[in-house]
């Protein structure tokens, strides 16, 4: 889905000509999936391993040379970068929400040329209290979230009660959201009509992976670019959200053989009535079956 996204920002310029910017980890999946299907040439992944042995593994899993890996703290590398060329940044982190995660927002709001995208993926669970910490620990799950963010980037009618089931994933995205449009403003202070930054947000996914999680992000762009936003069609893909309602990815578990009879009346006008398959799973696959990852059957 993201691929289908960046390839759409050929309206700002060549798309292989983007730095992408990530945490690539020892598999680099997703370093490895644009590169090859995005052309991407100027990659960088950040890494927080201090330890030279652990930073030679990375180094050895390396899948391209275009791959620059960059060792510290996302909070020191991300200032330190050259921020002359567009940018797609994906800070997939494996926590929640919390003052370092601001802090990189921030970094990324304050220095991204035109046409640039940012990413955030966090686990989207309850921040925990701790009622039986000594005095002072955080009681309640709207306590653990003004920890982890600061009082001040909770909004004030947030409750602990709100933060249940997707609320919180709703809440990061909404205190995420307004960290960008903070620092735009101050970004934007001194510059005339025309020259200031603006953001639009693209994407807003809930899915589970063992927790839940949310990826929200959008697109940075001059106020004068704002025809060519509205070239890149972002809003026709069928997974665009730009405001707090999120896209559910929740594909159907379906055995082989259902996805490969399924597979044949698709995209669906009617939904076949001669595949043990309930309606409401063969509309969800219908959904996704362009971005659903292949796999192969055996038997040993």
């Amino acid at each position: 889905m993201l691929a289908e996204s960046f390839r759409r920002l050929s309206q700002f310029g060549r798309v292989d000509l983007y730095r992408y910017v990530g945490f690539g980890s020892l598999y680099f999946s997703d370093f490895l999936l644009f590169h090859k299907l995005l052309g991407f040439k100027n990659m960088v992944s950040i890494e927080k391993a201090d330890d030279p042995n652990v930073q030679n593994r990375f180094e050895y899993n390396r899948p391209f040379e275009a791959v620059t890996m960059k060792f510290g703290h996302s909070n020191t590398v991300l200032p330190g970068l050259p921020w002359d060329v567009r940018s797609i940044v994906w800070l997939d982190y494996e926590g929640g929400l919390d003052k370092g995660v601001l802090t990189d927002v921030a970094t990324v709001a304050s220095k991204v040329i035109s046409g640039s995208v940012l990413l955030v993926t966090l686990n989207a669970s309850v921040p925990k209290a701790s009622p039986d910490e000594t005095e002072g620990g955080p009681k309640t799950a709207i306590d653990a979230l003004e920890r982890d963010v600061g009082k001040v980037k909770v909004p004030p009618t947030l409750e602990s009660r709100d933060l249940a089931g997707w609320g919180t994933a709703r809440a990061y995205r909404s205190i995420i959201d307004n960290q960008i449009e903070e620092t735009l403003k101050e970004r934007n202070g001194i510059l005339s009509p025309g020259a200031r930054m603006k953001y639009s947000q693209l994407f807003n996914f809930h899915y589970s992976d063992g927790a839940k999680m949310l990826t929200v992000g959008g697109l940075f762009f001059d106020e004068a670019q704002e025809a060519n936003v509205s070239s890149c069609g972002f809003n026709h893909l069928g997974f665009y959200r730009n405001g707090d309602e999120a896209y559910s990815i929740d594909p159907p578990l379906l055995t082989f053989r259902e996805i490969r009879a399924l597979e044949q009346h698709l995209p669906l006008v009617n939904a076949p009535t001669n595949l043990p398959i309930s309606d409401t799973d063969m509309q969800r696959y219908n959904g996704v079956y362009r971005y659903f990852p292949y796999f192969a059957e055996t038997e040993l």
